[in-house]
């Protein structure tokens, strides 16, 4: 636990930093990026933590949550960059409840199941990975932020309120 948490301490720095820094860069190369960084310390982090030292698991920890934190820093920005202005709202919601139930509640029974069923580590890693892939497949077909369309959707209702404003 303890390591866990001076993992997160980091990623009260890491997380701002990653969200602005893929402001800056391309931001799916840099979730993409993390996320394959991710899935192979997994494994890195598997071996780390066999030999029970509490500065490898502290290390495993923070390492892992820097990743962690440079993909969740971009995520909100590509998650609404998927959706038309006119749904962003419904569709980021929607896209960030559906992630959750997926990420935040399978993933951890998979893993429990994997963990009982063989005793070994290797199965989780191959479930993560498998994660990884989708991810990056999932970035892939993802599109971009499209400017042209957020300028005509703005200047169109701009036009109409300025429009409705004249008629009172």
């Amino acid at each position: 636990m303890t390591a866990i948490l001076i993992g997160s301490a980091f990623q009260l720095a890491t997380i701002p930093l990653a969200g602005a820094l893929s402001d800056i860069v391309n931001r799916r190369l840099l979730y993409a990026v993390a996320a394959v960084g991710g899935v192979v310390w997994v494994a890195v982090f598997f071996l780390l933590i066999g030999g029970s030292s509490f500065g490898m698991l502290v290390l495993g920890a923070v390492v892992g949550l820097t990743f962690h934190s440079f993909m969740y820093g971009p995520q909100a920005a590509f998650v609404t960059e998927q959706f038309s202005l006119r749904l962003r709202s419904t569709g980021a919601s929607l896209a960030y409840t559906i992630a959750g139930v997926f990420g935040g509640a399978i993933a951890p029974l998979m893993f429990t199941f994997l963990l009982d069923r063989t005793d070994s580590w290797v199965p989780v890693f191959v479930y993560i990975m498998a994660m990884g892939v989708l991810t990056v497949l999932g970035l892939a077909l993802g599109r971009g932020p499209d400017p042209a369309e957020e300028e005509s959707y703005v200047a169109q209702n701009l036009g109409a309120e300025q429009l409705s404003a004249r008629e009172s």
